[in-house]
């Protein structure tokens, strides 16, 4: 039996280790800013200790004012220092932590339910999870933090079992780490203080249990206070750009009715709040964002690749049916998670996002293998078993082909898939390094993104020399700061005839304008048949 369950296993590892690596260098198209960003100060650390700023060794990285969590950049580095700076590099910690929530959702469920079947199925589901591979298959934080998460609960429910000060030390190490790999991480930190806090309540009884909850309760605080300290030195600014109440549209609608009804008992931002967050966490937790649409962010969604099949759906409601039925111990952990998990997004002016509430894939798989796991044991024996077992598995083997076709055939051909990933960039870089010493001036337009760290990391350029000339402005409205130049490339698009030995490059659009002389010369960058950039050389 238990060789069984390792062949199994290990068949799910290889279906996760083959989706995480077929097509890499396809989908996604390219590597985005924000990966550029991680990578480059990975490279900055390894060559000086410092990031792109010649911060030594800092707890938040500057990056483009957002001040990056740390977690991401620092376990990066053994992936850099052995294969280099390049995308796989770049990509290789997500690309290991995906591989290992296959495991991971094993060991979990067997300490959740002690079920050997459900806890396959939880692994054999997760292995197939497009959602899943939409971030691990590209360099973003929230799937570090989404896996100290759910190693925080796996050492949660250990210590619930062996009352081992261990397991309860490892499950907070988890939660301090996560507090320091996504922004998500402060709802986790809280939630799991009031797990832990409840716990120790209930164990407090009688001076031995008081004396080992007070210790139990010195090393909670310490997580808390060690998790807020970065907070507190660097400020929240991306986080504050983000809450609801700072989109300008939140804003208005409350003039609005306040100027067609002027009762602020009615219309106020407290009103409007619960109206707004609640509308968002509803839509967060719908069929249409869960099945159908998923993330409408070009980078993290396609249409009709929902995160979850509806055969996964019928599994997920028997899952709470079951959960109930069989009075299960730890349900509350699971549902709490799975239900503060949308909150993440809800507080934001954003729409629906697969980001943010990235860990409601694994807490909605491990209710779905419970729901499977129970179907298969109360209908095993009857008449009916084979021909519906047979239904199930054509239809989930109907959608997972059909999400596994769009992401794979479709989502990366598309223009605005190429344009939302920022790509044109390495084809820029090369150029500018082949023309470098032709011209004096590198006139780039910053209309998207952060056209500075992919010539930081393309290049790549000496961290100690880009060092001393880094110098970004203040954040703007959605909390981003801009680097305007340095070394010969000023980041805004300009065109002068007077400007000799100057190479112009902008997108078609910022040619609008140009006689007919300038664009008979245009050099044209493309990807997948999509014109990224016009370049135009001035002697």
């Amino acid at each position: 039996m238990f060789n069984k369950t390792k062949l199994i296993l290990f068949f799910c590892l290889v279906i996760s280790i083959f989706l995480h690596f077929y097509k890499i260098n396809k989908v996604p198209p390219c590597i985005n800013a924000d990966e550029a960003a991680f990578a480059y100060n990975t490279y900055s650390l390894l060559k000086t200790g410092k990031d792109e700023y010649g911060n030594f060794l800092p707890l938040r990285f500057e990056s483009f004012k957002d001040y990056k969590l740390p977690a991401y950049t620092y376990l990066s580095i053994p992936f850099i220092a052995i294969f280099g700076l390049n995308d796989f590099s770049a990509r290789a910690l997500n690309i290991v932590i995906g591989v290992a929530f296959v495991p991971l959702m094993y060991f979990l469920l067997k300490e959740l339910f002690n079920n050997r079947r459900v806890s396959l199925i939880g692994s054999f589901l997760t292995s197939l999870s497009p959602g899943m591979y939409i971030l691990s298959r590209h360099a973003h934080e929230g799937v570090v933090g989404t896996f100290f998460v759910l190693c925080a609960l796996l050492f949660l429910v250990k210590y619930l079992k062996t009352n081992r000060l261990i397991h309860f030390i490892v499950s907070n190490i988890f939660i301090l780490l996560n507090a320091f790999s996504y922004q998500t991480g402060r709802i986790y930190l809280i939630v799991f203080f009031f797990m832990y806090i409840f716990i120790l309540f209930k164990e407090g009884s009688g001076k031995k249990n008081l004396h080992n909850s007070v210790k139990k309760l010195v090393i909670v605080f310490t997580v808390v206070f060690i998790s807020l300290f970065s907070d507190f030195k660097y400020g929240l600014n991306r986080v504050n750009n983000l809450f609801f109440f700072k989109n300008s549209g939140f804003n208005l609608r409350l003039t609005e009715y306040l100027a067609e009804q002027p009762n602020r008992f009615i219309h106020n931002k407290i009103f409007e709040g619960i109206r707004e967050v609640s509308n968002r966490y509803l839509y967060q937790i719908s069929s249409q964002f869960l099945l159908v649409s998923g993330d409408t962010n070009w980078r993290f969604g396609f249409p009709n690749l929902g995160l979850f099949t509806p055969v996964e759906f019928l599994f997920f409601i028997a899952g709470l049916y079951y959960l109930f039925k069989n009075n299960e111990r730890y349900k509350y952990f699971v549902l709490i998670l799975l239900l503060v998990t949308p909150l993440n997004n809800a507080l934001t002016w954003q729409d629906p996002s697969l980001i943010r509430t990235y860990p409601i894939i694994f807490l909605f798989l491990l209710v779905a293998a419970y729901g499977a796991g129970n179907l298969l044991h109360v209908s095993r024996e009857k008449k009916y078993f084979i021909f519906f077992a047979a239904v199930l598995l054509f239809f989930f083997a109907f959608y997972k082909f059909n999400d596994w076709n769009l992401y794979f055939h479709h989502y990366p051909k598309r223009a605005i898939t190429i344009r939302s990933w920022q790509c044109g960039y390495k084809e820029l870089v090369q150029y500018v390094k082949d023309n470098y010493n032709q011209y004096d001036k590198f006139y780039i337009t910053d209309r998207h993104g952060q056209p500075y760290i992919f010539f930081l990391y393309y290049w790549p350029f000496d961290p100690a020399s880009y060092q001393k000339q880094a110098k970004i402005s203040g954040p703007d409205k959605y909390g981003f700061g801009q680097i305007a130049k340095f070394d010969k490339f000023e980041f805004h698009f300009v065109y002068d005839p007077k400007l000799k030995r100057s190479v112009f490059v902008g997108y078609p659009e910022s040619f609008n304008e140009a006689p007919p002389e300038v664009l008979a010369k245009i050099k044209k960058i493309t990807v997948g048949g999509e014109e990224i950039f016009w370049i135009y050389e001035q002697k």
